[in-house]
Order: C-alpha cells, then sequence, then structure tokens
C-alpha cells in the first residue's frame, strides 16, 4: 500500500468535511466528543512521510478548549435561566391576593376609600376626579384645582355626596379637565387585586379580579 494514498485530515474544514462525511449536519454544532473522536482520527490516519505539524495540533487542541467551553457556557446558561424564571414564579405567586395599582378606570374598594393617581400630559387648572358606581350613577367629585403636569395622587374617601359610607366593591374612576372649553379625559392608575398569575414566554402576567391583566414587571406599586 502506497503511504501517501492514506488522507490525512488536519485542519477544521477537513474535520467539519469529515463529520458530514459521518452523517453529522452541517447546520449543527460539532459536539466536543465528536470533535475529540476525529482529532484521534485524524492522529490514526495520518500520513507518516509527511505527518501533520505540532502547530497543527496545538492549533486543534486551542478549537477542542473552545467548543468546550461554548458548550459548558451553553449548559449554564440555561440552568441559569431556569433559575430565573422559578425566582419570578415565586415572586409572582408572592402577589396573589395583594391590591396593585393598574392602569385601569374600574376600581376595587375594599371599604374606606381608595387611593390612585391621575397621569396628566400637561398642565391644568382645573383637575377633578369623578367617582361613579358600576352602572354609571354619580357618587362623589373630587376636586384637586390647578395642577402641573405628572403624576397627581388623589384620594376618594369611600363616602356618597350625601356623606354615606359605600360598601366594599368595584367603582368607576374618571378624571377630567376643562380645556379651551371641553372636557378632556386623563388616565388613571386605580387598585385592583391580583387574582392569579399567568406564565408565558414573555413573563408573568397578573390577572385582576376587574376582568383586565397586566405584566407583572409593569406594576409600580402593590398596596
Amino acid at each position: 500500500m502506497d503511504l501517501t494514498d492514506i488522507a490525512g485530515l488536519r485542519t477544521a474544514t477537513d474535520l467539519q468535511s469529515a463529520s458530514a462525511a459521518a452523517g453529522v449536519d452541517s447546520g449543527e454544532e460539532l459536539g466536543k466528543t465528536a470533535f475529540l473522536e476525529l482529532m484521534i482520527a485524524q492522529i490514526n490516519n495520518q500520513n507518516p512521510l509527511d505527518p501533520a505539524k505540532n502547530e497543527e495540533f496545538v492549533a486543534q487542541l486551542a478549537q477542542f478548549s473552545s467548543v468546550e467551553g461554548i458548550q459548558n457556557l451553553n449548559e449554564s446558561m440555561a440552568d441559569m435561566a431556569s433559575s430565573i424564571k422559578a425566582s419570578m414564579t415565586l415572586n409572582a405567586a408572592s402577589i396573589v391576593g395583594r391590591s396593585v395599582m393598574a392602569t385601569s378606570n374600574l376600581a376595587s374598594m375594599s371599604g374606606g376609600g381608595l387611593i390612585g393617581n391621575v397621569n396628566l400630559s400637561e398642565s391644568v387648572s382645573n383637575l377633578q376626579v369623578q367617582v361613579s358606581s358600576p352602572n354609571g350613577e354619580a357618587l362623589s367629585v373630587i376636586d384637586l384645582g390647578a395642577q402641573q403636569e405628572g403624576t397627581i395622587r388623589f384620594v376618594w374617601d369611600g363616602r356618597n355626596g350625601a356623606g354615606e359610607e359605600m360598601p366594599a366593591g368595584f367603582y368607576r374612576i374618571h378624571a377630567f379637565s376643562d380645556v379651551g372649553g371641553e372636557a378632556v379625559e386623563y388616565e388613571v392608575e386605580v387598585p385592583d387585586r391580583v387574582i392569579s398569575v399567568s406564565l408565558g414566554a414573555e413573563g408573568a402576567t397578573a390577572n385582576l379580579a376587574s376582568g383586565g391583566a397586566m405584566p407583572v414587571a409593569q406594576i409600580t406599586e402593590i398596596q
């Protein structure tokens, strides 16, 4: 047998070609086990009359180390992702049954009134917060007067215009101001109770008693 006919696998390209010939999909990453097997095959089948140089083996060993390092890193990142997801699940579950601030016009009042926010997109001279029952019956008007642009805190004492204490339940909250003779409504944040938490590809979602939902990451206040 002519020793010069024995093929030698000397480069990373040659290794990839050999892996393809062995049935490894070129679109897949070469695992460290396959890499090592191919390198041993190269040593066993190299041409004795023209052996691979030490520098080539050193370069291939460096490639092997890099492949192994990347695989270990991927495994570590997968473990870390699982740990983070488990931590997020536990943290999200802790808010079930709690009252959180949600952007909505339907507020949950457990008795004794509630605290909310008005998000003003401009400065106004006569901000009012109107409270009504779920069927639209007007109950109370809170005059906040002139306010600067930003987040404005308001408090409803839980009583109607006649001073009667209202029962626990849901109430509609709207904020208005007269701008140029027209009533302009502004976004409000009101308390709502978290009844459950759903986990999805985009993270945890808090399901609210009012029927709404909001990403847990967007909750800015827990009461």
